[in-house]
């Protein structure tokens, strides 16, 4: 998840570690904290793999890196934009980070993209409602509440499919 959105932000420009972690922050939002302990050692694996290259551009003192993809980068993040997303408890983030970097796909792929995550908010409709079913089998103080999350989950989930939509038909309109 973290190769792909740094990946994905070095397609628009070279960027400082400083600069890639607050802007992963920023994607996955507030309560999930982005160490420097995760993404340094990261950008240093990408490097020694031939993704990108980090070249120093500080003066006196100050030590600034900037970090740029490199041809091989380049591929792998289309590689990693090809994968699809997996069954777990980070797929969300994983469709943000691509939703967030799919302009470097062609019209096709971005479409793909956008029918996968339709897919899985139809997938958590189905779920919720399942579980909605069990719930109202017994009257309970505890099943009312989890029934009111339930909701919650189902309008958030309409919600993304009615904003998918919506992006799809932008998108169309504004490629052709």
């Amino acid at each position: 998840m973290n190769e792909l959105f740094i990946l994905g932000e070095l397609m628009e420009e070279p960027q400082t570690g400083y600069d890639l972690s607050n802007a992963l922050q920023v994607s996955l939002g507030r309560h999930r904290k982005v160490s420097y302990g995760v993404i340094y050692p990261l950008l240093e694996r990408l490097e020694q793999e031939g993704l990108v290259e980090i070249t120093n551009a500080g003066t006196e003192g100050k030590n600034k890196k900037v970090v740029t993809i490199t041809e091989k980068g380049k591929e792998r993040f289309f590689e990693l934009m090809q994968m699809p997303v997996p069954n777990g408890a980070h797929n969300a983030d994983i469709y943000l980070i691509k939703l967030d970097v799919m302009q470097h796909l062609d019209l096709n792929e971005q479409l793909q993209l956008l029918d996968q995550f339709y897919q899985e908010q139809k997938d958590i409709i189905k779920d919720t409602q399942d579980a909605l079913k069990k719930l109202a089998q017994e009257d309970s103080k505890d099943h009312w509440y989890a029934n009111k999350k339930f909701e919650l989950r189902l309008q958030q989930a309409n919600i993304t499919i009615e904003w998918i939509v919506k992006f799809k038909q932008e998108l169309t309109k504004e490629w052709c």
